[in-house]
């Protein structure tokens, strides 16, 4: 493909990229960076279409018309990164160093966004007349709350049959993720002076047998069941909170949880599971409990889990291609983290798979960079995903 879309085009681009900051500490958010691949596009003859999810957050779509479906293959990539925090150099001056791209962003995921819009315009260039349609959906939020494909799913502007995450995988194909939920569960008790604690129900107490019951009970049931590649879901208590004063028996304590499940198990189940504990202790001790979810901080239509059928012809094509341009044979594996492909998958029915380049283990580092070798592949990747898939 390199006579429609050399290497030193890519790596040039995802520089661009990288240099354009697009975060919630950031004025201007993802507007900057969707104003410049939409102009991007337009050069080379490919129509796009902004639409504005929140003042100066823009989703930035750009098409590859197909004769018979216009929408059939999206890649999915979000513009916006995490804030530069303490990094090691300046994170929005990207450099090249030892086959690397350094820069905030640049393996979350705009070295994945520079080859997807590379193999798009060179898919323009080559001139192919393509049977099914080509999207490639910029969306802002997933660092926060998911909103940018979030609105795809609920606005109905599309609805792709395939899809492609360009979060790092180190160009292997994942196919399947965990869903996550945060869990909030309040335990409510009856305040009395700190002299007479027997007068009132402690509600630090309530929620520290809860927490017992869900070490010793919840923890091994969820260590049973298991999902192919993904194993045993989990669940972690990271914030406690309670108490006024140590002289006042507190009536509130707060137990926030992260829940990573399996797509075997339900929403309901997960609920279901938590709730049976929290009632067992209000039985036995009194006072009264609320659970809710934490939906400001994760996304509104639910972090579901994510799979996909290692035979589906997306993940069979995705090892084939792969192979013949890296020369390293692989086999499906699981993502780490979570991707917006599950807001796809479970809302809309497309199919999807998460591949891109660079090593999930430097996003949001200090050091954060990407190899330029697996840039320039996953644009040869994604180009003949569309070669293969779209003709």
């Amino acid at each position: 493909m390199e006579q429609w879309m050399t290497k030193d085009e890519v790596i040039q681009l995802a520089e661009k990229l990288v240099s354009i900051e697009s975060h919630k500490a950031f004025a201007k958010q993802e507007s900057k960076i969707a104003g410049f691949i939409q102009e991007l596009l337009e050069k080379e003859g490919i129509p796009t279409e902004m639409e504005e999810v929140e003042p100066l957050r823009p989703n930035v779509y750009g098409f590859l018309s197909g004769k018979e479906d216009e929408h059939y293959l999206m890649f999915n990539g979000h513009t916006d990164t995490v804030p530069a925090f303490n990094m090691d150099y300046p994170p929005f001056k990207p450099f090249i160093k030892d086959g690397k791209l350094f820069g905030r962003g640049s393996v979350d995921m705009k070295g994945a966004i520079a080859a997807m819009l590379s193999a798009i315009i060179a898919v323009k260039r080559k001139g192919d007349v393509l049977k099914k349609g080509v999207v490639f959906a910029g969306v802002i939020d997933e660092e926060q709350a998911c909103k940018g494909t979030e609105q795809i799913v609920r606005s109905g502007i599309m609805k792709p049959k395939l899809a492609i995450i360009g979060e790092p995988t180190n160009l292997e194909t994942a196919i399947a993720h965990k869903g996550m939920e945060w869990i909030e569960v309040t335990f409510k008790g009856r305040a009395t002076h700190g002299s007479r604690p027997k007068e009132g129900i402690n509600a630090i107490y309530l929620a520290n047998e809860f927490l017992s019951r869900l070490k010793n009970e919840l923890e091994p049931k969820i260590d049973q069941k298991t999902y192919p590649l993904l194993g045993a879901g989990t669940i972690n208590p990271g914030v406690i909170k309670g108490g006024d004063d140590p002289n006042i028996v507190p009536d509130r304590c707060v137990v926030q949880m992260d829940r990573r499940w399996l797509p075997s198990e339900t929403v309901k189940s997960v609920y279901g599971e938590i709730e049976d504990l929290a009632k067992a202790v209000i039985e036995k001790r009194g006072g009264d409990y609320s659970i809710r979810r934490m939906d400001e901080e994760t996304a509104a239509l639910y972090n579901m889990p994510h799979s996909i059928d290692p035979d589906h012809i997306l993940v069979t094509e995705a090892l084939r291609i792969t192979e013949e341009i890296t020369k390293v044979k692989g086999e499906p594996v699981a993502f780490p983290g979570w991707s917006d492909g599950a807001q796809l998958s479970n809302n809309i029915g497309t199919e999807a798979i998460v591949l891109g380049p660079g090593d999930i283990s430097q996003a949001h580092s200090n050091d954060e960079f990407c190899s330029t070798e697996q840039i320039w592949q996953a644009t040869q990747i994604y180009f003949e995903m569309i070669q293969s898939l779209c003709m």
